[in-house]
């Protein structure tokens, strides 16, 4: 009876295996047969979702040229090795021959290849004959694709400007974040076949081919790039300085020719990646200018019709009280004339301008020349300084401000202001990138009168041919310009025996080619005023500037020049030696 029992729940057990291949195979023959292509459709579309994938392809980034054309940056392509674990065969001798090749720490590779995952990275971006290597030896799991590594042609001398990319080839700093987007093009997409184990069998279509990225041409010249390159760092090596920089302008387009920091890095060298080398001090880092800011007090005196070119200033006695401040030359200059109270850059001298011209037209005339206004040069993170603006104005606000101090700008602002004075009172956009050709010369917005930036600008020659500068001079050509040296300012205020010096100045004067402005932190040793420390500087990428950009002299007598016999004599003028220093400039 139990028996009997047992084989009737055998056959219903069977019986109902059997209905349902049957309701299977009738279900295959409907949706094969009965439903036309949509049943074929349907398991095709259920096959293709266990076996397709869409895959990436990485595109080309754009290359970063100088404004001849020079590679300043480019990507090449190079190979990553990587590996399913699942399908990898574990055994030592693969890991010791993969470790060999990659050199990579065994232990790590071992890890790697043990875990439980369906992808890890080997090595990332390595030539295309080690990856061909690696291939060779056969090993399941182990493949390799294409990526992009960036390189940088003219390392550590354009770091700064250009900045870098990570891994991935997405910019990080300098243009390279500024114009990411414009750079980094459009990857395409591929449709390939993958086994059970996820490893590619073979590609299917081309979805969308990938679109390398645009060029971006900046307007440095790689050349003067390096001149300015070398003479700051020789400076900053020399005076054993914490830091410095140096910005050269196209005076009649703001094209920036050379953008320089110290310290620098070598791009190509991630291990230089460090924030005290990478920032821009040039755009990020404030400070006070100085008595770089005294042309542009002499310049609202004149516009405030409170001087005349031909004015005279009694400095007696060498100082001057201010509530409870005393401001003091290096001795009493008696009664000096305008361009003596620049050239000596007397501060007695120009606190008692600055006190004649009603405050709000010097703070206006500083605004318009884009103190406290962002250079909008749309590179990551520019600073964009402080210009005070106090209710009711003391008399020691109004004189600090006259020669620069209370006030914040950054090396870039302060050579926009100086091509305003170069380009006779238009004001004109900076740009990190090289305009057009056919682009002309901007308009830009007037500022001041071109009579007053002219006769500032003559001025200005007096600083460098007799003044505080001339440690500037060039050879064969005018040189107008100003210095400017200021106590560090530290956490407690300004910190004694602590420094900065600056000049800025433009080249020639008479008709201004480029605007070129030095600042050296905190020099160490005996020398620290602007004329003696950043006018050098000046004078040597001014000297390297003439010869690339083919300007012309405007004082051809005082170039060396050789006699009929070849006796070699120099008619240089005598008062454009060098001197210590006549002033606090």
């Amino acid at each position: 009876m139990i028996n009997a029992s047992r084989n009737i729940r055998v056959k219903l057990l069977w019986a109902a295996l059997a209905l349902a291949m049957f309701a299977l195979f009738a279900r295959l023959a409907y949706l094969q047969i009965s439903d036309g292509d949509k049943g074929h459709l349907f398991i095709k579309h259920q096959g293709d979702l266990r076996v397709l994938r869409k895959e990436t392809i990485p595109a080309g980034r754009g290359e970063i040229v100088d404004r001849h054309g020079n590679l300043l940056a480019y990507s090449t392509p190079v190979q990553t090795v990587w590996a399913n674990p699942r399908a990898f065969e574990y055994n030592q001798h693969a890991v010791e021959q993969l470790a060999g090749i990659l050199d990579i720490d065994q232990a790590l590779l071992a890890k790697r290849l043990r875990s439980k995952k369906g992808f890890v990275y080997l090595k990332r971006q390595v030539d295309p004959d080690t990856a061909q290597r690696v291939l060779s030896l056969d090993l399941a799991g182990v493949h390799a694709q294409r990526e992009y590594k960036r390189y940088y042609p003219a390392a550590e001398f354009a770091s700064h400007l250009i900045g870098f990319t990570d891994i991935e080839d997405r910019g990080q700093e300098g243009v390279e974040l500024a114009y990411d987007e414009m750079l980094s093009g459009e990857p395409g997409q591929r449709q390939v076949m993958r086994n059970a184990i996820g490893e590619p069998i073979r590609d299917i279509q081309l979805l969308r081919p990938a679109n390398e990225g645009a060029k971006l041409q900046l307007a440095i010249d790689i050349n003067l790039q390096y001149a300015t390159y070398r003479e700051l760092k020789t400076a900053v090596h020399r005076h054993q300085a914490r830091s410095g920089s140096a910005i050269v302008l196209d005076a009649q387009t703001g094209e920036v020719l050379a953008l320089v920091n110290q310290p620098s890095y070598n791009v190509n060298d991630r291990t230089q990646l460090l924030p005290v080398n990478t920032r821009n001090r040039a755009l990020v880092d404030l400070f006070e200018p100085g008595s770089t800011v005294k042309p542009f007090t002499l310049a609202a005196a004149l516009q405030a019709q409170v001087i005349r070119a031909n004015s005279v200033i009694d400095t007696t006695p060498g100082k001057i009280r201010l509530g409870n401040k005393v401001i003091v030359d290096p001795k009493n200059y008696g009664r000096l004339s305008i361009r003596e109270v620049l050239s000596k850059s007397s501060q007695v001298g120009t606190t008692k301008i600055a006190l004649a011209v009603p405050p709000e037209s010097m703070r206006e005339l500083f605004a318009d020349v884009g103190f406290g206004e962002y250079c909008a040069t749309g590179f990551p993170g520019e600073g964009v300084g402080f210009l005070p603006h106090h209710r009711k104005w003391q008399p020691m606000q109004r004189a600090a401000l006259s020669f620069g101090h209370g006030l914040s700008v950054n090396v870039m602002q302060l050579a926009r202001a100086y091509a305003i004075l170069a380009s006779d009172g238009i004001k004109r956009s900076v740009t990190l990138l090289k305009k057009p050709d056919n682009a002309g010369v901007e308009d830009g917005e007037r500022v001041m009168s071109a009579a007053i930036a002219e006769k500032v600008r003559s001025m200005m020659v007096d600083v460098v041919d007799v003044g505080t500068g001339q440690a500037a001079a060039v050879p064969g050509y005018s040189v107008a310009g100003k210095t400017g040296t200021t106590h560090r300012v530290g956490r407690g205020g300004y910190e004694d025996n602590r420094y900065r010096a600056t000049f800025a100045g433009m080249l020639p004067a008479s008709a201004p080619r480029i605007v070129v402005v030095i600042t050296i932190d905190d020099p160490r040793g005996e020398q620290y005023y602007g004329g003696e420390i950043a006018a050098p500087v000046f004078a040597g990428i001014a000297n390297a500037a003439t010869r690339m950009l083919n300007i012309t002299p405007d004082r051809p007598e005082q170039l060396e020049v050789r006699t009929a016999g070849g006796q070699l004599f120099s008619t240089r003028l005598a008062n454009s030696r060098p001197v210590k220093h006549a002033g606090r400039g």
